[in-house]
């Protein structure tokens, strides 16, 4: 018997029987089995299309951007979140949870997006780590599965330079 299916869209079994011996021939034992056919077809990989993004405050919000390589069988799906590296959720970005999914056949990349927050503080840029996790349908975490979103400042870096004799200047560097 020969097999040939180009998609298996899960495994797959066959009962088999061994019936009506001919030629003096008698059956032993086992006369029945069960053949499972499991799934070739790859569902590919999951993951980030960059190690880091960047965004500045002003701009709203950064779109990250994830991958499906090496296979593109069956739906499938991953799990997205942020978490705070040197930035605060609340204040520097929204944290972010969810799931992408992707359609039996389909390898388009997938999106979402991290809104940032403005401030009026003059700071040095800060970084917001994002993760990929539990991925379905019999897709893997590929790599990178985390990613770095650095989010620069965008008031202007102020200075205070205090000469010894009691007098203070501020310097804008904008």
């Amino acid at each position: 018997l020969e097999f040939r299916r180009v998609l298996f869209r899960s495994a797959e079994t066959v009962n088999l029987t061994l019936s009506n011996p001919t030629g003096g021939a008698t059956l032993g034992s086992p006369g029945t089995a069960t053949l499972t056919i499991a799934d070739a077809s790859p569902r590919g990989q999951l993951r980030f299309t960059a190690t880091t993004y960047s965004a500045t405050e002003g701009d709203g919000s950064a779109t990250i951007l994830v991958a499906r390589a090496n296979g593109s069988a069956g739906a499938v799906s991953v799990n997205y979140g942020s978490g705070n590296g040197t930035a605060t959720a609340g204040s520097d970005y929204t944290a972010v949870s969810g799931t992408l999914s992707w359609a039996d056949g389909e390898t388009a990349n997938k999106t979402f997006t991290v809104p940032i927050l403005t401030d009026d503080e003059a700071e040095n840029a800060e970084t917001v780590n994002l993760t990929l996790s539990n991925p379905t349908g019999g897709a893997t975490l590929g790599s990178p599965g985390t990613a770095t979103l650095t989010i620069a400042s965008s008031s202007p870096a102020q200075f205070v330079v205090s000469p010894n004799d009691g007098y203070q200047v501020l310097v804008d560097s904008g």
